[in-house]
């Protein structure tokens, strides 16, 4: 299952799905979702202003295929998860071009995206992020594993 890779290498890597069906949370497989560009780079954030604040940031967008077969039909929750990872938190802000919900969500922190009817075979959209995190980024590459979990009702 992958979101997306970039240089920033923001991926998802296979989890225990079994801890998550016993509480009634499953992964979803977004395998088919890729980014563009395909890989990004963390700049420094223009200073402007009194409250301007260090640190870096980049742009991607980020076209979602989510596979929804299994859940055909079935009323509940999607979550976009970023599980926690070394420091520094990363920020990820959002916009959908469609489906999805746009939203915001911190390191270790899990945002929804979707609620409703779940489609037949998958949910499509296109996403555009900002990610952002403090001047103490350090790494010229770093792996966020970006994930979707469905909660039915």
């Amino acid at each position: 299952m992958r979101l997306f890779a970039l240089v920033l290498m923001l991926a998802s890597v296979l989890g225990p799905a079994a801890a998550l069906a016993q509480s009634g949370v499953y992964r979803l497989d977004d395998s088919l979702s890729h980014t563009e560009p395909a890989n990004v780079q963390m700049q420094w954030r223009t200073q402007t202003g009194p409250d301007a604040s260090d640190g870096m940031e980049a742009w991607v967008r980020v076209r979602i295929h989510i596979d929804t077969r299994e859940w055909s039909g079935r009323r509940g929750r999607i979550f976009m998860v970023l599980p926690s990872a070394e420091p520094p938190a990363v920020e990820a802000v959002w916009t959908s071009h469609g489906t999805l919900r746009a939203g915001r969500l911190l390191s270790g922190e899990r945002a929804l995206v979707f609620s409703g009817s779940m489609p037949s075979s998958a949910l499509q959209d296109s996403l555009t992020v900002r990610l952002r995190t403090g001047a103490d980024w350090f790494t010229n590459s770093r792996r966020l594993n970006f994930l979707f979990e469905f909660e039915p009702d």
